[in-house]
């Protein structure tokens, strides 16, 4: 019996943001049978060489694939959005898609106290009540 999992995710751009975040999302559709998204946030640069700002989104979601096949789904959408090594070590970031939450278990404990990530799980709370 598949198993339904409950996931947090960050996606950030610093490059063609709007458009990237956008297309980022559509192909991340398939891979959830729901998820929410939190509203868009400007951010400084963290551990960046560049200092153009990030547009970044908090997706929370539930999924039925395993944790290894989610985030080989990540880095196939980067990939496909031209994300490679070199645009990383230049602080070109086209999209990055980070998987924050699997389940009860926090995965990237410092990301998820970023004020932004906070701020947009606060956003998805209020948008509930």
């Amino acid at each position: 019996m598949e198993q339904l999992n409950k996931v947090i995710v960050c996606l950030g751009s610093n490059w063609d943001k709007e458009n990237n975040l956008e297309r980022a999302i559509r192909m991340l559709r398939p891979n959830f049978i729901s998820f929410r998204l939190s509203d868009k946030m400007y951010t400084a640069p963290i551990d960046c060489p560049q200092t153009v700002t990030f547009l970044n989104q908090v997706l929370v979601g539930y999924t039925l694939q395993s944790c290894p096949e989610l985030k080989a789904a990540f880095k196939q959408i980067e990939h496909l959005l031209g994300r490679t090594p070199e645009s990383k070590r230049d602080g070109v970031i086209p999209i990055d898609i980070d998987l924050l939450q699997w389940n009860d278990l926090v995965l990237k404990p410092s990301d998820m106290k970023r004020e932004y990530v906070l701020s947009g799980l606060l956003s998805l709370v209020e948008k509930t009540c």
